[in-house]
């Protein structure tokens, strides 16, 4: 069976070109003609090389030496395969990506391995302390001589008693507020009643403040009154504002007025 002269591989006779390589296989009438760029031989009348594509009219060139002949295939020792074709490497750029992406999947099992990881039990023995609750903060202590709220709501309260002295016209409860040892007790009693006789108060409030303890049964303070009175006689209305610098005292643990001093 003939060869192809440059693959040189078997081809049926009569057949025109090489199934392999494209190359022609009938000798023409005027010499071998061989494509140009690749060397294999072509027909005259083919206007491409069937193993290249490159272009053959007016380019092709007859050469009248017959092409050289191929080396003998390598021996292979008996029992030994014949080698195949070489296997196709990997573009390196996919071996990067594969091995990035195989580095990425290990990173996220050790992340699930270690977050679905069950705590590791106390040893035999051994039971787990509770922490203790932290104990309250202490509250801020108050600095000294400085007046706390129930001191002053104390202190309030002889005030309002006075307020509903004066509006009941009672001298028995107005003066219980008063300590036994308040000087000129009585002139104030009856200081109190004359102005009980003149005037009828319609409205009485007052304000306290500049709370100052001095011990723990001895309080100054500030206090300004307001009293709407109605002149018994004329019927006219007066409005009276009257400020006080006042000194309680604790007597059988309840708080009285010691002392008055009005100020303007």
């Amino acid at each position: 069976m003939p060869q192809c002269p440059h693959c040189q591989t078997p081809y049926e006779a009569g057949a025109r070109y090489c199934s392999i390589c494209g190359s022609f296989l009938l000798h023409p009438e005027e010499g071998d003609t061989f494509c140009p760029q690749c060397g294999i031989r072509v027909s005259p009348r083919q206007e491409f090389c069937h193993e290249c594509d490159a272009p053959l009219k007016g380019e092709a060139a007859p050469v009248q030496a017959p092409a050289p002949e191929p080396p003998p295939p390598p021996t292979i020792p008996p029992g030994q395969p014949a080698p195949g074709p070489p296997a196709p490497g990997l573009q390196p750029w996919v071996v990067g990506l594969l091995a990035g992406a195989g580095i990425i999947i290990i990173i996220l099992l050790i992340l699930l391995f270690l977050r679905g990881a069950p705590p590791s039990p106390p040893a035999p023995g051994v039971t787990p302390k509770a922490e203790a609750p932290a104990p309250p903060a202490p509250e801020p202590a108050a600095p000294p001589g400085a007046p706390t709220a129930a001191l002053k709501d104390q202190l309030i309260s002889v005030l309002s008693t006075l307020r509903e002295a004066h509006l009941k016209k009672d001298i028995n409860l107005y003066l219980s507020c008063y300590s036994k040892s308040f000087p000129d007790l009585d002139e104030k009693r009856q200081t109190t009643l004359a102005a009980w006789n003149a005037y009828d108060y319609t409205g009485v409030a007052f304000t306290l403040d500049e709370v100052q303890p001095v011990d723990a049964d001895n309080v100054n303070a500030r206090a300004t009154w307001y009293i709407d009175a109605k002149n018994r006689r004329t019927q006219e209305m007066s409005i009276v504002k009257q400020v006080y610098k006042i000194k309680f005292t604790k007597e059988s643990g309840k708080w009285l007025i010691q002392s008055l001093e009005e100020v303007d």
